[in-house]
């Protein structure tokens, strides 16, 4: 075997948003009475301090708000603030009964499993409560740790809480947020996953210069 530990994404790679309900940027306009260009220009500016734990989906949506001069009540902050966190768990409920299958094998020949993943606090709510969590350790997630992909920093802190050097890693993501690139830099291979973004309403291209898999269990073939 290649490699002596492997590093999934999350998003799109172990779950997906898609096929259930989201709640999407239009809809956190429309509850807040706001214009959608308004409201995206503002919500997009506080995207990386999210990721990074700096402030919650709450206080960007006071910040919002702020900028919009548009007063806000505590309770619908708080209900809009709960259906973000119903959607995003709704994602550890729609997972492709191949990834279980995937882990199950990579866990029976004893690689250490780990995420890193770029999140907000809400969106990843529910996951260490998750099925997925115990077959991994570690779980770093951006929002906790200060660092995010592709700042090999974070891919590096990954392989040594897993005790393997970066050149034993096989990083498996959809490719989102630069993370093969940055995985590469850090001295990993890189692993497209396509089982999701391949059911996309727009398919995703495969990415030059990088392996890829079709359906989890493809990845085995790569070990």
């Amino acid at each position: 075997m290649i490699y002596k530990a492997v590093i999934f994404d999350l998003f799109e790679t172990l779950i997906t948003e898609w096929g259930h309900k989201k709640y999407t940027k239009s809809e956190m306009s429309s509850d807040l009475g706001i214009e959608s260009d308004k409201f995206n220009r503002y919500w997009d500016e506080k995207e990386e301090d999210r990721y990074l734990g700096a402030i919650s989906f709450t206080d960007s949506l006071r910040f919002v708000c702020e900028k919009c001069e548009k007063p806000i009540e505590d309770s619908l902050l708080a209900a809009m603030t709960e259906k973000r966190v119903v959607t995003k768990s709704a994602c550890f409920d729609y997972v492709h009964p191949a990834v279980y299958q995937l882990l199950e094998h990579l866990k029976a020949a004893r690689l250490p499993l780990a995420i890193v993943s770029n999140c907000s606090a809400e969106e990843v709510n529910r996951i260490r409560q998750s099925r997925l969590a115990p077959y991994f350790d570690p779980i770093l997630l951006s929002c906790e740790i200060k660092m995010q992909k592709p700042d090999i920093h974070i891919y590096m802190e990954a392989a040594k809480l897993l005790k393997v050097s970066t050149n034993e890693c096989l990083f498996v993501g959809d490719g989102g947020s630069h993370e093969l690139q940055g995985a590469k830099a850090a001295g990993m291979t890189a692993l497209q996953a396509k089982w999701y973004t391949n059911q996309l309403p727009h398919k995703r291209d495969s990415i030059p210069g990088f392996l890829t898999a079709e359906h989890p269990l493809d990845v085995l073939a790569k070990l």
